[in-house]
C-alpha cells in the first residue's frame, strides 16, 4: 500500500512540474487524448483541419495549396493519441506529459510549401509578425530538395515539407500571428493563425 501511495504523489508531483512548463492542465490533456482516440481513423487532412491555415493566395483549400499546420500542446497531445490508438497502445497522461516536454517552450509549424525550382526552399527567410513585433524562427528543418509533382494541366513543379521552430516567449500569445516565409526564388509564402480560436 505505501508503494502505491508513494507511486501516486510521485506521478502527481511529476505531473505538475511538467504542466508549470507546459501551461496547460489535466482536463485539456484528458481532452486532447480523447480528440485523438475519437479520430484515430480520420484521414490526417481531416485530423489537422482545425490546426491549418491555407496560404493567403491560396485559391482551392485543399492538397494542391501550400498549408501549415500550428502545432499546439493540444495538437501535439492529440496526434501522439491517434498514433497509439491506431497501434492499439494504452495512453497515459505520463505519455502526454512525455510529449510536451519534448516541445517545451516551442511553438512549432509543419509546412507544405510548392517552388518551380528544385531547392527552392534552400536558405529560406522565415519570421513570424505580429503588429510590429518580427520574430526570426529559432529551428527550421527543411529538405535539400523538393520533390517533383504535376499538378493542374500537367504542370510540374516541386513540394517541400518543412519544420519551423520558434521560442514560445518571444511570441504575445493573445495576439494573431502570421507564418511569413520567403524562399529563394523571392515569393513570400504567409499563413494566418488566430491563436486565441486554436485549441
Amino acid at each position: 500500500m505505501k508503494f502505491f501511495v508513494l507511486t501516486v504523489i510521485f506521478s502527481l508531483l511529476l505531473v505538475s512540474q511538467t504542466l508549470a512548463i507546459s501551461s496547460i492542465n489535466l482536463e485539456v490533456i484528458k481532452e486532447a487524448q480523447d480528440y485523438g482516440k475519437l479520430k484515430a481513423k480520420s484521414p490526417m487532412q481531416d485530423f489537422l483541419l482545425p490546426w491549418t491555415s491555407y496560404e493567403e493566395k491560396a485559391i482551392k483549400l485543399n492538397n494542391t495549396a501550400e498549408r501549415s499546420y500550428l502545432y499546439t500542446s493540444f495538437l501535439l497531445i492529440a496526434a501522439d493519441a491517434k498514433k497509439r490508438s491506431l497501434n492499439d497502445h494504452n495512453i497515459s497522461i505520463m505519455d502526454s506529459e512525455g510529449v510536451l516536454e519534448d516541445y517545451s517552450g516551442l511553438l512549432s509549424f509543419s509546412t507544405v510549401l510548392f517552388g518551380d525550382k528544385e531547392d527552392f526552399v534552400k536558405d529560406s527567410s522565415v519570421v513570424i509578425k505580429q503588429d510590429k513585433n518580427v520574430v526570426k524562427a529559432y529551428q527550421m528543418i527543411t529538405p535539400a530538395q523538393g520533390e517533383k509533382v504535376y499538378r493542374d494541366k500537367g504542370q510540374t513543379t516541386f513540394t517541400a515539407q518543412c519544420y519551423f521552430y520558434f521560442l514560445d516567449k518571444e511570441i504575445l500569445p493573445d495576439i494573431p500571428i502570421i507564418l511569413s516565409i520567403t524562399t529563394n526564388d523571392k515569393k513570400e509564402h504567409n499563413f494566418y493563425f488566430d491563436q486565441m480560436k486554436i485549441k
